[in-house]
């Protein structure tokens, strides 16, 4: 049976496996489903239609599933809810709101989100992603797997962060971040991940992504240009990390940012 601390609120429609605990002043309300291993440790505030994985630990006052701040959206509607997966640790006052449109928002595997950290509606996070203290994304953000979000970093709606990039602190960005970089300046690409390409194993990657970068950043082409003169330099393209770079540039729907150095 469920550990259920005996202030806690629990909805009839709530599923929760044998070994869930539910701490003191947590709510559940609506069709909420938790899997094995999740603790939701005290005032934790949950609201269906939403699933929870295995083996999560969410904090204090963190809240989950409720309406989107969308204006145009019915409060009286569940709409597709909230979708967790496992091995996730949300920290005090994590704000995750329910997606307007058919997908649930959805969060993935091992991530970390530290305290305040807020997921707008529709937002889409893969795996393995660290947000740290405040920070926010709006509603229809895509993050990939190993992005890191620096505190107090803000993303635009409908902006796509490719995957093992990086949003320094307290920056923004409106446009969609290509795989492997980083942010240092408030809408720029500041440079390549190089420090998150070594240690997840891309080292002998890093050559052939510093020309591709260089290429499209800082060589002053139009972006087709550049986009052209990787693409016909066989050695490079055949790089899969180079073909993942250029393959997200080529789908981008929200364009990408300019480049400035940390520097200038």
């Amino acid at each position: 049976m469920p550990k259920i601390h005996p202030t806690a609120i629990i909805d009839d429609r709530a599923e929760l496996a044998d070994d869930v605990e539910v701490g003191p002043w947590c709510l559940i309300e609506g069709r909420v489903t938790i899997g094995a291993g999740t603790r939701l440790l005290s005032r934790v505030s949950l609201n269906g239609p939403l699933v929870i994985g295995e083996n999560n630990t969410i904090y204090p006052n963190a809240t989950i599933g409720f309406a989107p701040q969308d204006l145009k959206f019915d409060h009286a509607s569940e709409g597709a809810g909230v979708a967790i997966g496992n091995n996730n640790l949300l920290r005090e006052g994590v704000n995750i709101h329910r997606a307007t449109g058919q997908t649930p928002t959805t969060l993935g595997d091992d991530n970390y989100l530290m305290v305040n950290a807020h997921l707008g509606h529709d937002c889409v996070v893969g795996n393995r992603v660290m947000m740290a203290n405040n920070a926010a994304m709006a509603g229809h953000v895509t993050l990939g797997d190993q992005v890191i979000i620096g505190g107090g970093a803000a993303i635009h709606q409908f902006v796509t962060i490719g995957r093992l990039s990086m949003v320094s602190g307290l920056q923004g960005i409106g446009q969609d971040l290509p795989p492997f970089c980083t942010v240092y300046v408030s809408r720029y690409v500041g440079s390549l991940n190089i420090v998150g390409l070594r240690r997840n194993g891309y080292r002998d990657h890093i050559t052939h992504m510093k020309t591709a970068f260089q290429r499209f950043f800082m060589e002053g082409h139009t972006n087709p240009i550049a986009i052209a003169s990787i693409e016909n330099d066989a050695p490079l393209i055949a790089d899969p990390l180079v073909r993942e770079f250029v393959d997200f540039i080529k789908q981008s729907k929200r364009g990408i940012p300019h480049y400035q150095s940390r520097s200038d």
